[in-house]
């Protein structure tokens, strides 16, 4: 289900209120215009095919779980995480490619 709650209009009180972008724990994360808040799934009230319908939440403590979402996004990736994911630094040679290790 958390698939079909992303990438959708968002409407409050009858009005577009954002767009969902995530699911993050047990809420969804809102795009309301340069903001990002984190509304409880407990809030939704009607899923269509392309709006999720919400009540009324704490609007203070969606953009504080907003912020705290933005920060666990936004931290940096260090070169070891990016090798468990099968991501290496490639150094180019004529035609073929050959990882280099960093690590020495």
């Amino acid at each position: 289900m958390d698939d079909d709650l992303v990438c959708k209009f968002v409407v409050k009180d009858g009005e577009n209120f954002g767009e969902s972008i995530d699911i993050h724990g047990d809420n969804i994360i809102v795009k309301v215009g340069s903001e990002f808040l984190a509304v409880s799934i407990k809030k939704i009230e009607k899923v269509e095919s392309d709006k999720i319908y919400i009540s009324d939440f704490d609007m203070k403590e969606a953009e504080n779980l907003g912020k705290k979402w933005i920060d666990e996004k936004s931290k940096p990736v260090s070169f070891e995480e990016l090798k468990i994911f099968g991501f290496e630094e490639r150094k180019e040679s004529g035609a073929e490619a050959e990882v280099e290790d960093k690590s020495k």
